[in-house]
């Protein structure tokens, strides 16, 4: 009687401590997943970051010729070409891209829902469709982004803001040129969920 009570304590023994072992390894296995998911979102945040100062690089040194004799589109398509395959990617932030995005529609041309060709409001050699198609020739990523999916008013999208009526018409013009763009890239549909709200929302 007494070896079978030592015999059930040490078995009672063995599975608390294969519990406690369980509970230590699903423990640190956690407290491991946990740090796995923090070093990610760090070394995402950080990608996001670099990118990011590097993009504002290269537009501050295009922006150094703007004003001067010389003809900036190659450098600025390049440019848009460069911020398409980050945000593609998943180098940029949405939010960060959106803005953006909204700055590029002064300086892109673009091709209306019924493919008329709307020509840059800035860029001189981005006023002509001859010279738009040759100098897109090699960035299919950008001539599909600026294929419009809906009706704009690109009259409203560039008008001189006088009052807040002006304002709020312009920016709903431009939101659905945004949509668009972004709609046209190559990006994962997580990104395309609540699209529109997160426009509306910059």
């Amino acid at each position: 009687m007494c070896q079978k009570k030592q015999t059930h304590k040490m078995e009672s023994g063995i599975f608390n401590f294969k519990d406690l072992f369980e509970i230590i390894s699903y423990f640190v296995t956690t407290i491991s997943l946990l740090g796995l998911w923090a070093t990610y979102i760090f070394s995402k945040k950080q990608i996001h970051f670099t990118t990011m100062e590097k993009c504002v690089s290269n537009f501050r040194e295009i922006s150094k010729w703007k004003g001067m004799p010389c003809d900036i589109s190659a450098e600025y398509i390049e440019f848009v070409s460069e911020e398409f395959f980050y945000l593609e990617n998943d180098y940029l932030h949405l939010k960060v891209s959106i803005e953006w995005i909204d700055g590029m529609i002064d300086y892109l041309p673009f091709y209306d829902k019924n493919k008329v060709f709307i020509e840059s409001n800035r860029l001189d050699t981005l006023k002509d469709q001859n010279n738009t198609v040759r100098l897109l020739r090699d960035y299919p990523r950008i001539r599909k982004a600026i294929q419009m999916r809906q009706e704009i008013d690109f009259k409203i999208v560039h008008i001189s803001i006088e009052n807040e009526n002006d304002r709020e018409k312009r920016r709903q013009e431009r939101d659905k040129i945004i949509y668009s763009v972004i709609k046209n890239l190559n990006i994962s549909w997580w990104k395309k969920i609540n699209l529109k709200r997160k426009i509306a929302n910059r």
